[in-house]
């Protein structure tokens, strides 16, 4: 995906759930739930004007957070090489928190929204789609698994990147399985857990195998 196509998406994506929020706002109630248990139990609130700008403010920041990775990375961690990965990533990320907006509009709004099934879904497929595009990052220090380990070897990086991808997907299906199963708090924490530190362990025991550790003392 280039550059420019990832931002028109993105700027569609924002103008949509700006325009969402503001013709829901005179009907959203005065205090409007933005935050569920696992259950599926509203168990926070917050004003409607802070429950209208969460879409567009959560998808504009992530856009422009996106924009700004390749232009503080240092030399050397650029991310030219993998930019098209970038985009992706930034499309993937903006939808979802339009996506995330849309369903506090619709719960300030009166609409009964199943989150137990609706946040694994969307939190499964957003591992799906990370997962999928994962093993194609190259050494940067804000996208990705970055331990000391992947970022002092590049096989390190890439095998570690090849796990982390096919951990993400999986703990996306899960997720999304998870929905239709019974939501499972214990499944679900194990499988975010599962994708995220798995691929750390691993990265410090594939460089201790390929490169090794200074033993010396000062």
């Amino acid at each position: 995906m280039t550059r420019k196509t990832a931002n028109l998406i993105s700027i569609a994506i924002i103008l949509i759930a700006a325009i969402a929020s503001l013709v829901s706002y005179p009907t959203l109630a005065e205090q409007v739930p933005t935050h569920w248990n696992a259950a599926g139990e509203i168990d926070g609130y917050s004003s409607r004007l802070t429950a209208a700008l969460m879409g567009p403010v959560g998808a504009l920041g992530m856009m422009l957070l996106m924009w700004v990775i390749p232009a503080i990375s240092p030399k050397g961690f650029g991310t030219g090489e993998f930019a098209p990965v970038v985009h992706i990533f930034q499309v993937a990320m903006v939808a979802f928190m339009a996506a995330i907006g849309g369903l506090i509009l619709l719960a300030g709004r009166g609409v009964d929204v199943s989150m137990e099934y609706l946040i694994p879904i969307g939190v499964g497929l957003l591992f799906v789609v990370l997962g999928n595009y994962m093993g194609k990052l190259r050494k940067n220090f804000f996208i990705g698994i970055r331990t000391p380990w992947t970022l002092a070897s590049d096989e390190v990086w890439a095998r570690t990147h090849r796990l982390g991808g096919y951990l993400f997907v999986a703990a996306g299906i899960g997720l999304m399985l998870s929905a239709f199963i019974g939501m499972n708090t214990w499944l679900i924490t194990t499988l975010a857990l599962g994708a995220g530190l798995i691929p750390v362990a691993y990265s410090f025991l594939l460089y201790r195998k390929i490169e090794g550790f200074d033993n010396e003392t000062a």
